[in-house]
């Protein structure tokens, strides 16, 4: 069998193996959901949309408050499985899904290219060593299976945001529009569980500008003269506008339901003008707080009309907040980076309801987060390492993929700035961490361990 099979193998043990952490998981926490928190809301929602109740609250009222991917998502669960109980079926559904996000992040991991000094370049054991582990690190991600265990949009999202990119990169790879075109869509449906996802295509600009280098230019020919827009800058904005407007013609039909619900534009949940508030108001603290000054500020209106006003004046107002207190907004926004990644053990939080529903003893929960904060420690600081070296190395030049994966940190980190920030959301970027974590152990395998062709 040769380095490529075995890759396979060995990937398919991993993903195997990370199904069944998360199986066991999901059996000791016993995860039961309550209308106290959003995993419980997003519960509901699936199995209200299942049962043909709507998009609704637990009072029967029409809401926008939500996204709504994972609610349908849940739905799609639920109606194809109604004999099990709705729960367990989406758990299990986790388990597979967190584990599938093993081959996407693979995938990745193996398109990342340093520029090594000799006898360290080539393509070695060291090479094919670091995709493997950037999918191991990633199994075995304390946080990532605790977030399996409940009903939330983090394992979902995750998967869909790391083959976006993954996809991304494949269309770039092939020059092909029908994987760009699936891309586009892939990013649609993400951006309706996360609205974050929706500028993605903006994300990618340094990823296409990189790629454009390493490809000949469109048709062959690159044109500049005469006030022609050259042919690589024709299909740079080609990429951008086409991306954009496919994904967003997959928000599109919500949009239009949330304007004939509320008389008013809401692209695509009302919580957004909410989660502005509360990083950008007087009694911001970088991280999530309670808002009922907002959100129950006008319950003489139907609840539609109520919560696009106050999708409106969260904005509004925050704008408000950050024109007049710039020095700090400066202080919040070290805050807001701060909580977002200042440890990982969330997922436990979420998993307990927050005290509400303890199913282990105190001590183990102590045990559990502090693993869980220390693995994620380790490897924050081996990714700093490998993004280090391969930015000395210059790789960035010819890097595409590379490129890609830092933009998107960037970025993630830049929207949570916007509006706050919390352990819990850095979760999607977790893929992308264990890939430049395992940057350190391709190099340490071709130091200790080189093939002859790398030591000759």
């Amino acid at each position: 069998m040769n380095s490529v099979g075995k890759n396979r193998v060995a990937l398919g043990a991993i993903v195997l193996i990370a199904v069944v952490i998360r199986l066991l998981w999901i059996g000791y926490a016993d995860f039961t959901p309550t209308l106290s928190d959003d995993a419980g809301r997003y519960d509901f929602l699936g199995q209200s949309l299942a049962a043909g109740g709507g998009f609704i609250n637990p009072n029967g009222t029409t809401t926008m408050f939500w996204p709504p991917g994972y609610p349908f998502l849940l739905s799609t669960l639920y109606r194809i499985t109604p004999s099990a109980h709705e729960v367990t079926v989406a758990l299990v559904f986790n388990a597979v899904i967190g584990a599938a996000t093993c081959i996407p992040i693979y995938a990745l991991a193996s398109r990342i290219r340093l520029r090594l000094p000799s006898p360290l370049e080539g393509e070695g054991l060291g090479v094919r060593v670091a995709p493997l582990a950037a999918a191991a690190l990633f199994a075995f991600f304390p946080s990532m299976i605790f977030f399996s265990g409940v009903t939330l949009t983090e394992t979902w999202f995750t998967f869909l945001l790391t083959t976006a990119l993954y996809l991304l990169v494949l269309g770039e790879e092939h020059n092909s529009w029908p994987i760009r075109i699936a891309t586009a869509l892939l990013i649609g449906y993400a951006a309706l569980v996360r609205g974050q996802a929706m500028l993605l295509p903006l994300v990618a600009i340094p990823f296409w500008l990189t790629a454009a280098k390493q490809a000949p230019p469109l048709h062959g020919v690159e044109r500049g003269s005469g006030g022609e827009v050259p042919s690589s800058h024709r299909s740079l904005l080609l990429k951008i506008a086409a991306a954009t407007a496919l994904a967003a013609a997959v928000v599109l039909p919500w949009t239009i339901r949330n304007y004939i619900e509320s008389d008013s534009f809401v692209a695509l949940s009302s919580n957004a003008g909410v989660d502005f508030y509360i990083g950008h108001s007087e009694d911001a603290t970088g991280r999530g707080r309670i808002v009922d000054e907002l959100v129950f500020r006008y319950p003489e209106l139907p609840q539609p009309e109520a919560e696009a006003r106050i999708n409106r004046e969260g904005f509004r107002e925050g704008i408000e907040f950050a024109i007049k207190n710039p020095v700090r907004e400066v202080e919040l926004s070290v805050k807001k980076v701060w909580y977002l990644y200042n440890g990982d053990h969330e997922a436990l939080a979420w998993t307990d309801g927050h005290g509400e529903r303890p199913f282990m003893a105190e001590r183990t929960r102590n045990a559990l987060a502090a693993i869980s904060s220390g693995y994620y420690f380790i490897i924050m600081a081996m990714a700093v390492v490998g993004i280090a070296l391969w930015l000395r190395a210059r790789s960035w030049r010819t890097d595409a993929t590379g490129v890609l994966l830092l933009s998107v940190v960037a970025y993630w980190t830049i929207v949570h700035v916007a509006f706050f920030g919390d352990q819990r959301f850095h979760a999607p970027i977790l893929p992308l961490m264990c890939i430049w974590a395992a940057v350190i152990v391709g190099v340490l395998v071709r130091r200790i361990r080189p093939t002859p062709d790398e030591s000759s």
